[in-house]
C-alpha cells in the first residue's frame, strides 16, 4: 500500500442531487442515522401479491434450510415448508422436547410442565432461526442471577436520543417518510411492544419475561458515529447500568456507547463492522448484528480477486476510456484505528492475490468535513490513475465522493464491500446515479421480497391482528430474536457468561437474513453474503423507488469464498467517453 493521504481542499459546483440534503451535509447525516438504526434491514413493504411461504396447519412453518461449509452457498430454499429439528443442545437444567411434548428432568424441578412448542421440534414455528423446542418443568429459576434479572423479569433498555430528522414537517422528514424509513414514536412503540409480547409468549425464559425500559439519552448519535461524544455516551451507559440496572441494551450502534456499556458490564447489541478481535476482547458483553470487518474483508478480497482481478482491464468503469486500461486500485477508509486494524488484517490476502493499492485515502469521520474534502479525494484518485475504487466507508462518504467524481470527470469501477449500509437500496438511491450504475460488490443484507409473508409481520399480527406494524419493524424483530435465542440457550441461571454459552450452543440456521451462527471469535449474526450490482432503474423492494442492488445469483449466498466462475452481471453503457 502507498503512503496514506488525507482528503482536503476546495469545493466544486453544486449538483442537482444536493437538493435532497437541503442545506448541506447535516440533514443527510441525520437521514443516514435513521438508516443505521435499520441495522437488520430486510425488505418489508407489505404487498398483497408477495410470496407467501408459510402455510401448514399450525399457521407457521419455516422454510427448509441448508447450511453450507465456507465457500458453499447457504440460504433459504424458496418452496420448503417442513418444520425442522435444529438439533440445538439443551440449555442447562432443561431438555429438548420431542415433537413439542413437555419433558421434565431431575434438574428442572417445578410445578407446571411446558406447553407444546409452536414449531413442533422447534421453539418457534414462525422463524427459520428458531432453536430447538425446550421444555422446563418450572420451579426455582435462581431468582436474581445477575443484574437486571429477577425471578420474574429481565430488564432490557432502548436508548432514545430523539429524532435526528428534526421537525416532522421538514422536507427531509417527509422524504424519509416517503422512502418508508421512519415511523412515528407512537407507532414504533406499539410495534416494539407487540413484538416483545410475541417473543415473551413463544420463547422459553424459565418463568421470566423480558421488560423493556426506553430512556431519554444524552448522547448525540451523529457525534458518536463520528468517533466523538464519549462523555455523553458514558453518562447514558452509567444510567443503564447503575440506575436502571439493565441486563442488556439493544441500541449500542455507536462504538462510544458500546464501549461504555461494556465497561458497565451490560450485555450490549450493536457495533458497525468492528473487528472480530474487538468483540472477543470484550466478551461476553459485546455482540453485533452486522458482520465483523474481519470476515467482511476476507470475503470482499476473495470476490474482488475473482471478479475484478488485477490481470484484467477495468471493464465496469463508467467511461469508455477507463474500460481499456489495466486495473489500478484505490482504497478509501476512515482515519480510525479500528478500521485500520481491519485493513491491516486484510493486507496479506490482498498481497497474495497480487493486488497493490496504488492510492489509499483515509478520511476524517467528521461528517461536516466530507463535502469539502471529497473533491480533493476524487482528484487524488484520478491523478494516481486509479480505475477501481474500493470502498470501506460509512454510507455518507459515497454520496459526496460519487458527486465529486462526476465533477472531476472521473468514472471508475466502484467496489462495494458492504460496510455500514452502503449496500442498502435507500442509501444507493442518494448516490450519483450515473456513477453508481457501475457499482459492484457484496452485501450481507437481504434481497428477499416478503411483504406480509415476513416473519416480523406474522409475529406482529399474531398479537395485534386489528392493525398494521411499522415498515421499520425488522430492526426490533431481528434484534429481539437474537436476544431471545441467547436467553433461552442460557437456561434458568441467566448471567452474561451463560448467555454467551447459550449463543455459542446455537447450531446455526439459514433464513431471510442469510446464515446465523455464533461461536468463539464470532460475536455477530450474519455469516454469508450475496453478490450484487446496482441497477438505477429497478424498483427497490423496500420503498418501491428506483434504485436497487440486484443479486447476481438469485438467493444464493456465500461464506468466505466465492465461486471462481463469473455469473455474468450486466455491464451498463458507459456514461462518459
Amino acid at each position: 500500500m502507498t503512503a496514506t493521504s488525507t482528503g482536503s481542499g476546495g469545493t466544486g459546483p453544486k449538483r442537482p442531487a444536493d437538493r435532497l440534503i437541503l442545506r448541506g451535509y447535516g440533514p443527510l447525516a441525520a437521514l443516514i442515522v435513521v438508516l443505521l438504526l435499520l441495522t437488520m434491514l430486510v425488505p418489508s413493504r407489505p404487498k398483497d401479491d408477495e410470496l407467501t411461504q408459510f402455510t401448514d396447519n399450525t399457521g407457521f412453518s419455516a422454510p427448509e434450510t441448508t447450511t453450507g461449509q465456507p465457500g458453499a452457498p447457504v440460504g433459504t430454499t424458496p418452496t420448503g415448508t417442513a418444520p425442522l429439528d435444529t438439533g440445538a443442545p439443551a440449555a442447562p437444567g432443561v431438555t429438548p422436547a420431542k415433537g413439542g411434548k413437555p419433558v421434565t428432568t431431575n434438574s428442572a424441578v417445578g410445578a407446571a410442565p411446558a406447553t407444546n412448542c409452536s414449531g413442533g421440534a422447534k421453539q418457534d414455528g414462525n422463524t427459520a432461526y428458531s432453536p430447538a423446542c425446550v421444555a422446563w418443568a418450572g420451579g426455582d429459576n435462581g431468582g436474581a442471577t445477575a443484574r437486571g434479572v429477577t425471578k420474574d423479569t429481565i430488564t432490557v433498555t432502548f436508548r432514545d436520543i430523539g429524532n435526528p430528522l428534526g421537525d416532522s414537517d421538514s422536507e427531509l422528514a417527509k422524504t424519509a417518510e416517503e422512502k418508508g424509513i421512519i415511523a412515528s414514536p407512537e407507532a414504533t412503540e406499539r410495534t416494539r411492544a407487540a413484538l416483545l409480547e410475541y417473543f415473551n409468549r413463544t420463547f422459553q425464559l424459565y418463568g421470566r419475561k423480558v421488560k423493556i425500559e426506553t430512556y431519554k439519552g444524552r448522547g448525540d448519535a451523529i457525534k458518536e458515529l463520528g468517533g466523538t461524544g464519549q462523555e455523553s455516551a458514558n453518562a447514558d451507559a452509567l444510567k443503564v447500568g447503575q440506575e436502571i440496572k439493565a441486563f442488556a441494551d439493544m441500541t449500542a450502534i455507536s462504538q462510544p456507547y458500546l464501549d461504555a456499556l461494556v465497561r458497565q458490564k451490560v450485555v450490549a447489541f450493536g457495533g458497525l463492522h468492528l473487528p472480530a478481535s474487538y468483540y472477543s476482547a470484550r466478551a461476553p458483553y459485546a455482540w453485533g448484528q452486522l458482520v465483523d470487518c474481519t470476515a467482511l474483508l476476507d470475503s470482499a478480497v476473495d470476490l474482488l480477486t475473482k471478479r475484478l482481478p488485477p490481470s484484467g482491464n477495468a471493464n465496469r468503469a463508467g467511461s469508455a476510456a477507463l474500460r481499456q486500461k489495466p486495473r489500478k486500485y484505490g482504497l478509501v477508509i476512515p482515519d480510525d484505528a479500528v478500521y485500520a486494524q481491519c485493513i491491516k488484517e486484510a493486507g496479506p490476502k490482498l498481497a497474495a492475490a497480487g493486488i497493490t493499492i496504488t492510492k489509499e485515502i483515509r478520511y476524517s469521520l467528521e461528517i461536516a468535513k466530507l463535502q469539502q474534502e471529497t473533491p480533493n479525494m476524487a482528484a487524488q484518485l484520478k491523478g494516481a490513475g486509479v480505475t477501481t475504487v474500493l470502498l470501506v466507508t460509512d454510507p455518507i462518504l459515497p454520496f459526496f465522493l460519487s458527486g465529486s467524481a462526476t465533477q472531476q470527470d472521473f468514472w471508475p469501477e466502484w467496489f462495494v464491500t458492504g460496510t455500514v449500509l452502503t449496500d442498502a437500496d435507500v442509501a444507493g438511491q442518494f448516490y450519483d446515479q450515473d456513477q453508481w450504475q457501475n457499482a459492484y460488490g457484496q452485501s450481507y443484507l437481504s434481497d428477499i421480497r416478503q411483504g406480509k409473508a415476513s416473519e416480523s409481520y406474522r409475529a406482529y399480527k399474531a398479537i395485534r391482528p386489528q392493525d398494521e406494524p411499522t415498515l421499520t419493524r425488522d430492526l426490533d424483530y431481528y434484534s429481539l430474536l437474537m436476544l431471545f435465542i441467547g436467553l433461552q440457550g442460557a437456561g434458568p441461571n441467566l448471567n452474561p457468561q451463560t448467555f454467551q454459552r447459550g449463543m455459542f450452543a446455537y447450531p446455526g440456521a439459514s433464513g431471510p437474513l442469510g446464515h446465523w451462527s455464533w461461536g468463539p471469535n464470532d460475536y455477530t449474526a450474519i455469516d454469508d453474503a450475496r453478490e450484487i450490482y446496482y441497477d438505477r432503474r429497478a424498483l427497490s423492494a423496500f420503498n418501491n423507488q428506483p434504485g436497487r442492488y440486484i443479486s447476481v445469483s438469485g438467493e444464493r449466498r456465500y461464506r468466505g469464498s466465492w465461486p471462481a466462475k463469473d455469473p455474468g452481471a450486466p455491464v451498463p453503457t458507459a456514461a462518459a467517453p
